[in-house]
């Protein structure tokens, strides 16, 4: 008799994932709430505990990408069970894993882990990623159990391999013609990469986008949260300007709550609570391969700016510290996206919906110059700001007025903290 393991379905918009990697060796006992894979969707790979106790007999390769709820592994209570079902025997290599009662010897794991190569041991997802990018193993030093060679240690020797990259290949091109043109790299596009452009295309193939851009005086803002800033002793954080746009967000919702709705399987879900989904970049091994995350911050329409700001902080540290929990990475009703501090000022984009929110609010970096104001012309800063929206959620009416009570929010900013 046995347990079924399945691809578990870890956010809203989840349609399939891949297993990057087993943490468990086949037909090993695993405890429950033991991790026993990484499993990589949404452009996030996460660590997954066993529901089960159980010899673990596995279905599925590293690398594979399957729907949800596909049965991807299986659970057995004794080794005869497993090797019933698997047609095989309990031989002297199994007997050595780890069970309730037995304890691995030293010598038993260096046997297994270097079975297919002697001379190296590294796990089956360092050894693919080597692989992928044509990275000899062997003068690689090993950060895990016994020297084992691991993830973090292929990334950080690509890194190494990457810096070199340039000169190597201006050093010694490949024959070209005169009229051809001289390449720096070329970088596969692969694992969280490909997640993405093909989350931006199926984005763009499965909603009608229209994105509308406009600009709100933040001068009074600003000095607001200029007050906070010099009380930042007292609040325990130097509250962001995000935590501002962020409150105000909240606030325009309370008038045009379809703002903060999500397409879900034909249906319109109009959601009480505001969950705010950040964009956050990611570094990656290489200036080409660096991605975008989104981390969810929960029910803020209950927070005030502060707490807003510590929550935000916390949560964007557990992201690109790789200690964030699926809740981190789930639930978002409608998102922020911020090239503030980084685009030239001024500058207005627009940004593609994270489905199956159906509102995006888009910001970029403020610039001060001149506006009419009441009769006058004064020098006021401007923060450029866009609204995307899925016009098959809502239409050009409610869109305008939620953009009129952001920015309202916005310029007279004592309306968000009523």
């Amino acid at each position: 008799m046995s347990i079924e393991l399945k691809m578990p379905k870890l956010a809203m918009g989840m349609n399939e994932g891949t297993v990057d990697e087993w943490l468990v060796k086949p037909g090993e006992w695993v405890e429950k709430a033991q991790p026993i894979m990484t499993v990589e969707t949404e452009k996030v790979s996460y660590d997954c505990e066993s529901a089960e106790a159980g010899f673990l007999h596995q279905l599925l390769d590293e690398g594979e990408t399957v729907p949800v709820e596909t049965v991807i592994g299986q659970f057995f209570a004794t080794e005869a069970e497993l090797a019933a079902a698997t047609g095989g025997e309990v031989t002297s290599e199994t007997a050595n894993l780890i069970t309730p009662t037995t304890v691995v010897p030293d010598e038993t794991v260096t046997t297994l882990e270097t079975k297919a190569d002697a001379r190296i041991i590294a796990s089956p997802l360092a050894r693919k990623i080597a692989r992928d990018n044509g990275l000899d193993l062997r003068p690689v030093a090993g950060s895990g159990p016994k020297g084992r060679i691991i993830k973090v240690d292929v990334e950080d020797a690509l890194a190494g391999k990457a810096e070199a990259m340039p000169t190597s290949i201006a050093a010694a091109p490949a024959a070209m013609t005169a009229n051809s043109m001289r390449e720096t790299a070329r970088v596969p596009m692969k694992g969280m990469r490909k997640t993405i452009a093909d989350r931006m295309k199926q984005s763009l193939q499965q909603t009608a986008q229209l994105t509308a851009d406009w600009d709100s005086d933040i001068t009074e803002l600003m000095s607001m949260r200029n007050r906070f800033v010099s009380r930042a002793d007292v609040l325990g954080t130097r509250v962001s300007m995000n935590a501002f746009i962020i409150k105000a967000i909240a606030s325009a919702i309370k008038e045009v709550p379809v703002a903060n709705s999500c397409l879900v399987d034909d249906e319109l879900v109009i959601y009480e609570t505001v969950n705010m989904g950040i964009a956050i970049s990611m570094p990656g091994i290489t200036e080409y391969d660096g991605a975008l995350v989104v981390g969810v911050l929960h029910n803020i329409e209950r927070m005030g700016v502060v707490e807003i700001d510590k929550n935000m902080k916390a949560l964007i540290g557990r992201i690109r510290d790789g200690q964030a929990t699926t809740e981190d990475m789930t639930g978002a009703t409608i998102t922020l996206s911020s090239t503030a501090g980084t685009a030239p000022p001024g500058t207005k984009s627009t940004p593609v919906l994270n489905q199956p929110n159906a509102a995006l609010i888009g910001i970029s970096t403020a610039i001060e110059k001149p506006v009419v104001v009441d009769g006058e012309i004064l020098i006021r800063t401007m923060m450029p700001l866009c609204l995307t929206f899925d016009h098959c959620v809502f239409d050009g009416e409610p869109a305008a007025r939620f953009m009129k009570a952001l920015h309202d929010c916005l310029e007279h900013p004592e309306l968000m903290l009523a």
